[in-house]
């Protein structure tokens, strides 16, 4: 019996850790529904654009942990208003999946 509650609880703990995403630097969690490993990664302010309705950002090769070096042209996201979640910490925060697909975006000062 001592056997079997502890391969429940190995089960559960180790679900429970697949559904937890990572920390920004300054240690907030990154919602589960954003990432699990290095899908989201801060990013300078030089790289959004405030834009009419929304931002448009670059991220050159090698500067998001999803956009390698290895790229040979930089990601452009066009990104309503409405898409932008407030930042924890006052800083830009970009999600993106292995193929530059918007996850999240968290711009600082934003209320919506």
């Amino acid at each position: 019996m001592r056997v079997l509650a502890s391969m429940i609880a190995a089960v559960l703990v180790s679900g429970a850790t697949v559904a937890l995403a990572h920390q920004a630097p300054s240690g907030w969690d990154y919602p589960f529904y954003c990432c699990l490993d290095s899908d989201c990664s801060p990013i300078e302010a030089e790289a959004v654009q405030e834009v009419t309705g929304g931002f448009v950002v670059t991220i050159a090769p090698g500067k998001h942990p999803m956009w390698s070096s290895e790229r040979k042209q930089p990601l452009r996201l066009e990104i309503p208003q409405d898409k932008a979640k407030p930042s924890p910490d006052g800083r830009w925060h970009l999600c993106i999946d292995d193929s530059g697909e918007l996850l999240c975006f968290f711009a600082p000062g934003n209320d919506s």
